[in-house]
């Protein structure tokens, strides 16, 4: 049986048990089509089904008959995995869920705004596309090349869409966010008009967005504070620089490695708090 297949055979009997989850790693980014090996499958949990996660698999037809091995978590109160059995290669087969994640909202706005689509045979529910960016701005390398590619394909999206009609050009532009998706933007004229460039900006606190955008957008007004803002002298550079041009997409890329290392330091300094949390537990009280 292929993996895809096997993912919704878990999903199945997860949804026999009433588990409610939505597919993220590896599996969604082979959904949304970057093809990538993975054997592992990852599921964020609904909350409120965490409590009884372990029983609720143990009657599940995954278990058939013995209980499922817990695996080692340094997250247990975030994050539990399963021993679901070997491959043929002699490989683990492991099933893990996330109660919740500290890069992603909480999980009824995921659930609200989840993809769901054919994968394995049946219709399954994704992460969004940028819930699933966003879950992998993590401090591993192996994450930032998916996200990479995963930003291509929003921004290849964003253009069938804003070209369709069925978004504005401006909700498109205040989410792009890769070089390929610029020039495909640019050659397809829907960067020409400065009004709605400027209006784009202003709904976008992504700074690497906002280094595509200045440029286009003729305004010397502000753009919203960013989550990870950019250096003073790269801004000024950006409303001067020719739109489009080497110079441009080259301080696109700045942008974007400052953005990358402060999501990486973010990342790192969170699992930093609970390791040090963990060998340091507070006293019990009396």
């Amino acid at each position: 049986m292929n993996t895809a297949l096997r993912l919704a055979e878990i999903v199945t009997a997860l949804e026999q048990v009433e588990l409610t989850a939505l597919v993220m790693g590896g599996h969604a980014v082979r959904y949304y089509g970057f093809e990538r090996n993975t054997i592992d499958y990852d599921l964020h949990l609904s909350p409120s089904d965490w409590e009884e996660l372990s029983s609720r698999l143990n009657r599940s037809t995954l278990s058939a008959g013995r209980p499922l091995i817990p695996g080692p978590s340094w997250r247990p109160g975030s994050f539990q995995r399963f021993l679901l059995g070997h491959l043929a290669d002699g490989r683990d087969e492991w099933l893990e869920f996330w109660r919740n994640n500290h890069l992603l909202p909480p999980f009824a706005d995921l659930y609200d705004r989840r993809e769901q689509g054919t994968y394995g045979g049946r219709t399954l529910a994704f992460l969004s596309l940028p819930d699933l960016i966003r879950s992998k701005e993590t401090e591993r390398e192996t994450d930032w090349q998916d996200i990479a590619v995963l930003e291509e394909i929003a921004d290849g999206r964003l253009l069938r869409q804003a070209t369709a009609g069925t978004i504005t050009v401006e909700q498109a532009l205040a989410r792009l966010r890769s070089r390929r998706g610029v020039e495909s933007f640019f050659q397809s004229g829907l960067l020409r008009d400065s009004a709605v460039v400027g209006q784009a900006l202003m709904q976008t606190q992504l700074s690497i967005t906002q280094a595509i955008l200045l440029p286009f957008a003729g305004t010397e007004k502000a753009p919203p504070l960013s989550t990870v803002p950019m250096e003073p002298v790269v801004a000024s550079r950006l409303r001067t620089v020719a739109p489009a041009s080497p110079l441009h997409l080259s301080l696109i890329e700045v942008v974007r490695r400052q953005y990358k290392l402060a999501m990486q330091n973010v990342d790192a300094a969170d699992k930093k708090a609970i390791r040090a949390a963990q060998a340091n537990p507070p006293p019990n009280k009396p």
